[in-house]
């Protein structure tokens, strides 16, 4: 059983821990990190998630997950990335992006989202196969294009931050 926090519709008041399905199954207000990482040639990273994933199978994202209970959401940040593609950070590496409210059945959240810059070379991370099947990066202009089309590959395209989000890395390129 994976235990989350649940808010209330302002975030600002932890009401209860509930089970992670059922947070899901009742529309619950969560907490979520995504992470954006990104070499010096400004490529950003996406990740094929695992066939077997319940949400989004064989599509791409960014590092993500929810926060457990009575977790800090920088330290989740830093657990998925080393969960999911094997990259050891430490917080004064990761640059806070913002936080984004997305309302959807079934997804209730409060999207911390974080920047990593890393020049790792695919080969070198170490992907979690029950999470991700396919790492590669492309360039942003590549992901503008795929945003502005709502390309399907991606479980970002369609969500109203994915704009913002393109808006801020391009403002932080190197």
């Amino acid at each position: 059983m994976e235990l989350l926090d649940v808010f209330n519709r302002e975030n600002t008041k932890k009401i209860m821990e509930e089970d992670r399905d059922i947070v899901h199954k009742n529309s619950l207000w969560h907490r979520q990190v995504a992470i954006w990482v990104m070499n010096d040639k400004n490529e950003v990273l996406l990740q094929r998630r695992s066939p077997q994933k319940k949400q989004h199978p064989n599509k791409y994202s960014v590092c993500a997950g929810h926060i457990d209970a009575n977790e800090e959401v920088i330290l989740a940040a830093l657990r998925e990335l080393k969960e999911e593609i094997g990259l050891s950070e430490t917080i004064g590496n990761i640059e806070f992006i913002d936080m984004y409210v997305n309302e959807e059945e079934g997804n209730n959240n409060f999207k911390y989202t974080y920047l990593i810059r890393t020049n790792k070379k695919i080969n070198e991370f170490k992907m979690q196969d029950e999470e991700v099947c396919e790492l590669k990066y492309i360039t942003l202009d590549e992901l503008e294009k795929m945003i502005k089309n709502e390309d399907e590959e991606l479980t970002f395209s369609k969500k109203y931050y994915a704009k913002l989000i393109l808006q801020e890395l391009k403002s932080r390129r190197t």
